[in-house]
């Protein structure tokens, strides 16, 4: 019945009487300059094609174009010597000016346009494995929660570690192998509840509940999933380059939205008008900690969070850019056993449990032209993240005794500094450094045990250089050099990166990459309790990238892209007791409390096969399929199914607007959206049930390590949205459905003491998240 009724209100919202009237309008202004020099580009032309509206830049690089309707467009930027962009998936809506700043590369006169999906093309030239990630696409794919990281899950070779939060698994990885970073410097993890989805329910490096960037604040995102570029050090499986939006910089705007995950209110504006100085702001606290705050139960969990994020820009003189951001979030959860023990079905029953944790950074930058050739641009920023963990059980007698106690804690201090020097049209050297001082503090103890204690950390060095050339309109050479130095415990390495990128015919290019990566290794290895001594001196894990790939252009910004990789990973930590099967590259959240050495290897390889129609019309569409094997091997010699080996891969996602516009009543649009995740089971580890039962813990029969294959992984998400275009305003009224058949997916198994069993641990089932946005 209740679904008849929201369907009905949705219809009858879309549908309702009235005209076609005169449509509503907006400005579309900007920038344009050159990608490598920031010198402003005087008469390049901005282009709706399709359509009668267009401008050419002034002196200073400006454009506008006034009065553009409400809604869809692809925007293509020209300029005589530089290579145009088409530009994708551009959305006009009624209450706010759409800002598009675009970079060109000067080029050879006969390269062909390319087709892209955010005002800049230099990542693409810089990378071939390179993926945007749009804003406008975390707020139109299904259950992206608003979040480039769940937006990633949707495409090729990335698969969900676990409902709860965003930790993803690229190519058979582990989801510690991702590298976040934001305006171009390495920081924490940037999400609330780190400790979400997790085994043990303690803190991860890379993954949580609800990332504390708002999209409000976000600009396009650069996602790698392998063979990145220079510039790009200390990760194994993947990069998540996210920039921040400019605040409109001549006239004040408001963002308000309430959804599920939290109320947001956003704001953004000119500073000084002259100056062209601007402001972005952005506020949120979580709607369930409202409502818990109020006294609605809501679960067995009292879940709350809160952020705040900002973005300063000044302009300074001959061209130069000053910026001034951060980002700070506060996220707990709270855990109460019921004080009845008749209500106790399940182990966690019986405890109180409290997790906090503490994220920030604060950062500035300052770009400037260098001659006529050449840009200097500089980062610095300071991120950390605190978080801890008490877990008290329940005796007989209803008295709390405390058995876990966590406390981690890293922070980085970030400074990267580099020099772009334009060579020729199509050529390009860049020289630069990153210095970080990293630091750690971590203490793990379930008692009687201590499995990780100690703090520390040292400086981290990476100088690179890289060199690129366009010979002639077909071939296009990437090269460069990066290095790591870790002065905590004297570690380096070299790592040389080349791809070539070669153009065949028409809308064909054939892409070959390669690259040499290192990674340093998680704290509670550097701290085991009862090896920290040598375990303080592993080396980084290293691996080869090797990535194929193909892809053909379609008629109307579609696209047909096959990729095949390898990674051999080498320099892993395993045990030095022969016949143990732990390596590192199946590690996450856990305390490792034995002594490792760097002999392990592994080996991922596999094909990805994709099929994406852009949203240029009323559909869009994205399919993809990914087989893959990967494989570790340990101290006892085997090659074995490492836990991230699902073997396949497939996602659909397609979605329609309908839009209608009515006399005196503003433009609706109705949208529909849905995508279909089907993956291959993870790997697991057998239970000994009778030695869990007499150790009061879960125990693996870790001769057999991850032998046993879970279920294969399947969820529907579906997104509808009404939206409202008037004069001032728009707003957005959207139900996103994740898992809304109820599949009950597999996260992992244990041992019960309280059921005296072994539970599989289901995923999460339907969710509806009801949300209202506006912008005026």
């Amino acid at each position: 019945m209740m679904n008849k009724l929201l369907l009905l209100v949705i219809l009858t919202a879309f549908t309702g009487g009235g005209v076609f009237s005169q449509s509503l309008t907006q400005t579309l202004r900007g920038r344009i300059t050159d990608a490598d020099t920031r010198q402003p580009l005087a008469g390049a032309t901005v282009a709706l094609p399709g359509t009668e509206w267009g401008s050419a830049a002034d002196s200073a690089g400006y454009y506008r174009i006034e009065r553009v309707p409400v809604g869809r467009y692809r925007v293509q930027v020209a300029h005589v010597g530089y290579q145009s962009l088409l530009v994708a998936e551009v959305v006009v809506v009624s209450g706010k000016e759409l800002v598009l700043d675009f970079a060109l590369q000067e080029a050879p006169a006969d390269l062909s346009e390319i087709v892209v999906r955010a005002p800049r093309s230099d990542a693409r030239s810089y990378s071939p494995t390179v993926r945007t990630l749009t804003v406008e696409e975390t707020l139109r794919f299904p259950a992206t929660f608003f979040d480039p990281a769940r937006l990633a899950m949707a495409f090729a070779g990335v698969a969900s570690d676990n409902d709860q939060a965003n930790g993803i698994a690229i190519r058979g990885n582990s989801p510690n192998g991702l590298l976040w970073r934001l305006e171009d410097v390495d920081i924490v993890n940037p999400n609330h509840t780190p400790n979400a989805g997790t085994f043990s329910d303690r803190v991860t490096a890379n993954g949580g509940g609800v990332m504390m960037l708002s999209a409000q604040l976000l600009a396009a995102s650069d996602f790698y999933t392998g063979a990145f570029p220079t510039g790009y050090g200390n990760a194994l499986s993947g990069v998540m380059d996210m920039r921040l939006r400019r605040g409109n910089d001549q006239r004040h705007e408001f963002t308000a939205q309430a959804g599920l995950i939290g109320l947001d209110l956003a704001a953004e504006g000119p500073l000084a008008r002259r100056s062209g100085a601007s402001y972005l702001v952005n506020y949120r606290y979580s709607t369930l900690g409202l409502l818990s705050a109020m006294g609605l139960e809501l679960g067995d969990e009292a879940i709350s969070f809160q952020d705040f994020s900002f973005n300063l820009v000044f302009p300074s003189q001959k061209g130069g850019q000053w910026t001034l951001f951060g980002v700070g979030g506060l996220s707990e959860n709270l855990f109460e056993a019921q004080r009845d023990s008749t209500l106790w079905e399940f182990q966690k029953d019986r405890y109180d449990i409290t997790f906090r944790s503490r994220m920030g950074t604060l950062g500035a930058s300052y770009t400037a032209p260098v001659g006529a050739q050449g840009v200097w641009r500089t980062v610095v920023a300071i991120s950390a993240l605190d978080s801890d963990r008490l877990g008290d059980r329940l005796d007989d007698s209803l008295n709390p005794q405390r058995l876990e106690s966590d406390e981690y804690g890293q922070s980085k201090v970030s400074l990267h500094s580099y020099y772009t020097r334009k060579l020729g049209a199509g050529s390009r050297l860049r020289v630069g450094m990153m210095a970080g001082r990293q630091h750690y503090e971590i203490f793990s103890v379930v008692q009687p045990d201590t499995l990780a204690e100690g703090s520390g950390g040292g400086l981290l060095l990476q100088p690179y250089a890289h060199w690129q050339t366009q010979l002639g309109s077909r071939l296009r050479l990437n090269a460069g050099l990066h290095g790591l130095y870790f002065d905590f415990n004297g570690t380096g390495a070299v790592e040389p990166r080349l791809s070539a990128e070669w153009t065949p015919a028409p809308r064909q290019t054939l892409a070959l990459s390669y690259g040499l990566h290192s990674q340093l290794q998680q704290p509670q290895l550097y701290f085991s309790a009862n090896a920290a001594e040598q375990n303080a001196e592993l080396t980084p894990s290293r691996a080869h990238h090797v990535v194929l790939s193909y892809e053909y252009q379609l008629p109307n910004q579609g696209a047909l892209r096959a990729e095949a990789f390898f990674q051999h990973l080498f320099n892993v930590p395993i045990s030095t007791s022969a016949g143990n099967t732990f390596s590192a590259l199946n590690l996450v959240e856990t305390a490792i409390d034995i002594p490792l050495v760097n002999e392990g290897l592994g080996r991922n390889y596999g094909l990805e096969l994709n099929w994406q129609q852009l949203f240029t019309g009323s559909w869009y569409y994205l399919l993809n399929a990914t087989f893959y094997d990967s494989k570790y091997r340990a101290a006892d010699g085997l090659w074995r199914n490492t836990r991230y080996n699902g073997n396949y891969l497939f996602n659909a996602t397609a979605g329609r607007e309908w839009k209608k516009q009515r006399e005196g009543r503003g433009e609706r649009t109705l949208g529909a959206n849905a995508r279909l995740a089907c993956a291959g089971g993870f790997r697991d580890t057998p239970i000994d049930a009778e030695a869990s039962a007499a150790a009061g813990v879960t125990v693996y029969r870790d001769a057999e390590a991850f032998s046993l294959k879970q279920t294969d992984y399947y969820r529907l998400d579906l997104r509808i949205y009404l939206q409202w275009q008037k004069k001032k305003a728009n707003s957005t009224l959207s139900l996103d459905i994740q898992n809304a058949t109820n599949a009950k997916n597999t996260a992992f198994s244990y041992y019960d003491t309280q059921q005296k069993a072994i539970v599989i641990k289901r995923q999460l089932g339907i969710i509806p998240i009801l949300s209202w946005r506006v912008e005026f």
